[in-house]
């Protein structure tokens, strides 16, 4: 088999965020997280906990995009975070990273599994298990990502349009001359917006971001390099932050300032859902259901790819088994780091099945819990990293702005990453041993940092 350093460059600026912002899954991030997050945190101010949310990223994205140009390697966060504050912390987080992908994967296998049951019982009758469907959704995943990656690309464009469009038409028919609908903006006033439990709302937004910094994982496979991916980077925070706050507004300017909070109450899974019914064809609401599926399938495509990257991208610096890092020979696609990720898909979420847990309240909430706390955290190193890198080329034209705004980050970041801690069981909405999961991240840490100094470690800055 071959066993070339790097799959063939074939992904431009638009596939990379395409496959960044359908990581994020849009419209199952405004109805779930968005949905919470006015519950049971800051009620109609949780659009501007989007924006809050989108500076701070926005700023880690303008440090992580300084330091792209040095660091050419499809491990993102390990690379990063090893240039900056050396092989140890690098090892650290790697392993971080892959803990938090795979429990992605594994979370949004079991979301597929939700929405497509309830789209199935609800339109067709059809009551089939989720299990059944997370056990479908991982076939069809795992044949997508052990193929050439534009095949991910392509479908994930088409599914992405779709439920984007669907959310501008809400908007539309909201905020239409002739809707019933009242426009306010109390969902910008600072008192609304500090009002409740911002942290609670900051939290939610957060986890609506998870996977936007994917796009450093396909550098190996972008046309023109750090260049494609720096733009895709930026796009894809751009978008994510402001298309969050435009649909998030809309939902509450649709039930009204006042009602909302307790239109949430009822069900906040369903919100959304009963938004469309309010002011658009019955047909759409049929269709947001379906495509809250199809977002579902979206990510876990994304998360797949970018969790089988980072096998891939260890097995070649030797802390992981060198077979991931082999490429198909035809396809030149990381076959075997994919495999591998099915394979710990399908146990995870075996285990999961077996033991009967809820897929929305207890899956996906409790490995994206876990993942919104790894995810804050591996940002926080690498903007750190960021930090002891611009430092130490301050010579440079621009350094000290560059400086500022990557200690910017790295406050914001530290901060959200507390916010997490604290109300971790409120994301989650787990009991038990679930509960201790976050002490996962330490030991995956305390791993990466013991096999990190074994590992044939090449230069980082290396454009080999």
């Amino acid at each position: 088999m071959s066993t070339a350093s790097s799959p063939r460059r074939s992904l431009s600026t638009l596939d990379i965020f395409f496959l960044v912002v359908a990581a994020a899954a849009p419209l199952a991030a405004v109805a779930g997280n968005g949905a919470l997050g006015v519950l049971l945190g800051n009620g109609v101010g949780m659009p501007a906990s989007y924006l809050i949310a989108g500076i701070v990223l926005i700023l880690f994205a303008i440090g992580f995009v300084r330091m792209s140009p040095h660091v050419t390697h499809s491990g993102a966060f390990y690379a990063y975070v090893r240039h900056g504050l050396g092989a140890r912390a690098g090892g650290a987080a790697a392993f971080v990273a892959i803990v938090v992908y795979l429990m992605m994967v594994v979370g949004s296998v079991a979301g597929f599994g939700f929405f497509a049951n309830v789209f199935f019982v609800e339109n067709l009758g059809w009551d089939i298990s989720w299990k059944v469907w997370g056990a479908l959704v991982i076939v069809v995943v795992g044949l997508v990502g052990y193929r050439e990656i534009t095949l991910g690309a392509r479908l994930l464009s088409v599914l992405l349009t779709l439920e984007v469009l669907i959310l501008v038409a809400l908007v539309l028919a909201v905020f239409w001359p002739s809707s019933p609908a009242s426009v306010t903006f109390g969902s910008f006033i600072p008192s609304n917006i500090f009002s409740g439990s911002i942290g609670v709302g900051l939290m939610f937004a957060f986890v609506s971001f998870l996977g936007f910094e994917s796009a450093a994982i396909y550098s190996d496979e972008a046309r023109n390099g750090h260049r494609t991916v720096s733009r895709a980077l930026i796009a894809a925070v751009l978008f994510i932050a402001v298309f969050y706050a435009i649909a998030m507004w809309c939902i509450i300017i649709a039930f009204g300032e006042d009602k909302v909070v307790a239109a949430a109450g009822e069900n906040p899974g369903t919100l959304i859902f009963r938004a469309f019914g309010l002011y658009m064809h019955p047909a759409f609401t049929v269709a947001v259901e379906f495509l809250m599926v199809t977002s579902a399938l979206a990510a876990t495509i994304a998360l797949h790819n970018a969790a089988s990257r980072y096998l891939f991208a260890l097995g070649r610096e030797g802390m992981l088994p060198s077979a991931l890092a082999r490429l198909h020979p035809k396809l030149q696609s990381p076959h075997i780091a994919s495999v591998a990720v099915t394979v710990i898909s399908v146990v995870f979420t075996a285990l999961f099945a077996i033991s009967n847990a809820d897929p929305l309240m207890t899956v996906l909430s409790s490995t994206f819990g876990l993942a919104a706390l790894g995810i804050i955290l591996l940002q926080a190193a690498t903007s750190l990293s960021v930090v002891v890198f611009t430092w130490r080329t301050r010579q440079e034209a621009g350094s000290m702005p560059n400086l500022v705004i990557a200690l910017l980050a790295t406050a914001g970041l530290s901060i959200a990453a507390i916010l997490v801690v604290r109300n971790y069981s409120t994301l989650t909405g787990s009991l038990g041993l679930l509960d201790y999961a976050p002490w996962i991240i330490p030991v995956a840490a305390m791993i990466g940092i013991a096999v990190a100094p074994r590992s044939r470690i090449a230069a980082v800055g290396s454009r080999a």
